[in-house]
């Protein structure tokens, strides 16, 4: 009998502890899988994160606009490689509850506005993009972040009609803008996506 109860004793312990182990293995997939759902990111710390405002609009693949906090990992959004407009997948979500940092406002114009002689002047509205201080867009100078660009610096914007890629000058830098109660970034294969049609990275 009590050779048998040994015997008994050896078999369920190593089950146990198997179960044990594979529950815990399920718990740490989970957590995984919903940490690249969407990175739910502290306050602290977040002067130099990088974020934009819950109703930013973000291009897709087939070209519609979507506020970017409407976006899922997964999904195809547009971007630009070379001039040419591709589409990158999502990665990653990221959220920002209550952040500290404020958003820097760049107004942009169409760089090539100009009149003909006689025509009656029709002004494009300015275009206004928000970001952190340290988020990074394309210039015709590199890779800037919000807070070094200065007037008449170039950025790049997607035009939707023709699928072209045109150039659109920084007018005014106002820092410290505004802040918001939640805001949000993409993480994508290409490391870059549009937003209000313009080129930015994604770190």
């Amino acid at each position: 009998m009590i050779k048998y109860f040994l015997m008994r004793k050896k078999i369920i312990i190593p089950f146990l502890a198997m179960l044990s182990f594979t529950a815990a293995a399920q718990q740490k997939n989970s957590k995984n899988e919903k940490s690249e759902v969407t990175d739910k990111v502290s306050v602290k710390d977040q002067k130099r994160y990088k974020f934009f405002c819950a109703n930013a609009a973000v291009t897709m693949a087939d070209g519609t606009l979507r506020p970017i906090s409407d976006v899922k990992v997964g999904e195809k959004v547009r971007t630009c490689h070379k001039g040419k407009s591709i589409s990158t997948k999502v990665k990653e979500v990221e959220v920002y509850n209550n952040p500290d940092a404020a958003l820097t406002a760049v107004y942009l114009r169409p760089a090539k506005e100009t009149i003909a002689k006689g025509e009656v002047q029709q002004l494009v509205p300015a275009l206004l993009l928000e970001a952190t201080p340290h988020h990074q867009v394309q210039t015709n100078k590199g890779n800037k972040t919000m807070r070094q660009l200065s007037k008449n610096d170039i950025l790049y914007h997607y035009e939707p009609e023709t699928g072209e890629v045109s150039d659109w000058k920084v007018g005014v830098v106002q820092t410290n803008a505004r802040k918001v109660d939640t805001a949000y970034n993409l993480t994508t294969e290409e490391g870059s996506y549009l937003v209000e049609n313009v080129i930015v990275l994604d770190k």
